[in-house]
């Protein structure tokens, strides 16, 4: 059996068995999604999500401009961009998310490590 241990409602660690001091705890059922980083709403483990403005605050405004800039030249980037500011939600675990992220940062605009802290992604 599986477990989430909370903080607040927000997943910090995931074990295979409760050791009897965990203060708040879900069972995880097998299929079920779930990370470190997630809320825990209702009964369901939800990614973390933000509005278009909230996501890109989340960036420093030297990574904005940095990614404004290669937009000009990067269709890639352009893209991305284009979709983050469209975006109704930004979801952490997205695949357009996370590819338009990794792309970042293969191309230099912020580390992996970076990537992590803007997603919520903990490890």
């Amino acid at each position: 059996m599986r477990w989430a241990i909370l903080d607040n409602n927000i997943v910090v660690e995931i074990k295979d068995i409760l050791s009897g001091d965990e203060v708040s705890f879900a069972k995880l059922h097998k299929n079920v999604p779930c990370s470190l980083g997630w809320s825990y709403i209702a009964g369901e483990f939800v990614a973390p999500k933000w509005t278009s403005y909230e996501f890109l605050l989340r960036l420093t405004a030297q990574e904005r401009a940095d990614i404004r800039q290669r937009a000009i030249t990067d269709s890639n980037v352009a893209d991305f961009l284009m979709l983050a500011q469209s975006a109704q939600e930004v979801i952490s675990n997205d695949p357009v998310t996370l590819m338009g992220m990794n792309y970042l940062v293969s191309i230099g605009v912020f580390t992996e490590q970076r990537k992590k802290e803007i997603l919520q992604i903990l490890e």
